[in-house]
């Protein structure tokens, strides 16, 4: 009976003894420590990216639209994360690009572009376009989406995300919701361009030549044709060589 009672007391004062080893400055008790950091695994705060790490394409804050209006292809490009040289046609960044189709010699012909489009008009032309989607098609191209156009002081600007800027080379028919500005016009009233990183509005029908009219299409590529057979006949008119000088005129005049 004295042995019962002496381990009864034994065994009440192990975790006294432990409290007691546990309050001494510099002693560890391997179970206790697993516990408290299962605890505090469980209520810790989940670590956040550092700051500018955006995962592409998730980035829809705005951004400085008087950077925009004057930045060019390569910075373009860095925002966007994807860029393609169209030869002749310009070069165009985005964040999403598909060549659709490919010419005889591999190079791309039809070509779609999504989310933070920028496109440079080519042969020379200082034209600069920002929109949310863009249809390329040789030297046609057809862009949604709140476009804008600047072109040397002038700014045509799309206002609605169904608003269509159909080029046919060098030739420009807005379909849609536009007003004509200019740089400082623009950014006084909007000092920021939250709507080229929101993206394209998925309500939208994927875009393609039907969405611009097509008497609209016709029209200027009648208008085209029309203009390329004029150049034609003035070069071969220049290449032909000068005839003999009519019998009235003196030489030397």
């Amino acid at each position: 009976m004295l042995a019962a009672l002496n381990r009864h007391l034994l065994f009440r004062a192990i975790p006294l003894l432990g409290l007691a080893l546990v309050s001494c400055e510099g002693f560890r008790v391997p179970a206790l420590e697993k516990l408290k950091a299962a605890e505090n695994a469980g209520t810790a705060t989940p670590a956040q990216p550092p700051a500018g790490d955006t995962a592409p394409g998730t980035d829809t804050s705005s951004v400085d639209l008087g950077f925009l209006l004057s930045m060019n292809y390569d910075e373009a490009k860095a925002l966007a994360g994807n860029g393609m040289d169209l030869g002749t046609n310009g070069r165009v960044a985005a964040e999403n690009i598909e060549v659709v189709k490919e010419d005889k010699e591999g190079q791309p012909r039809k070509v779609r572009a999504k989310g933070k489009v920028y496109l440079e008009a080519g042969s020379g032309d200082s034209a600069k376009i920002l929109c949310q989607e863009a249809y390329i098609n040789g030297d046609e191209a057809v862009l949604r989406g709140r476009p804008i156009l600047q072109r040397g002081g002038t700014i045509i600007e799309g206002l609605a995300d169904d608003t269509v800027f159909y080029f046919l080379g060098s030739r420009l028919r807005v379909i849609g919701l536009h007003r004509v500005t200019n740089p400082n016009t623009m950014l006084a009233g909007m000092p920021d361009l939250g709507p080229w990183t929101a993206g394209p509005n998925p309500l939208l029908p994927a875009l393609s030549e039907t969405a611009v009219p097509v008497n609209i299409r016709e029209e200027m590529l009648k208008a085209a044709t029309a203009e390329a057979v004029l150049q034609q006949n003035k070069h071969e008119a220049l290449q032909q060589a000068e005839g003999a000088p009519a019998p009235w005129v003196k030489p030397g005049t």
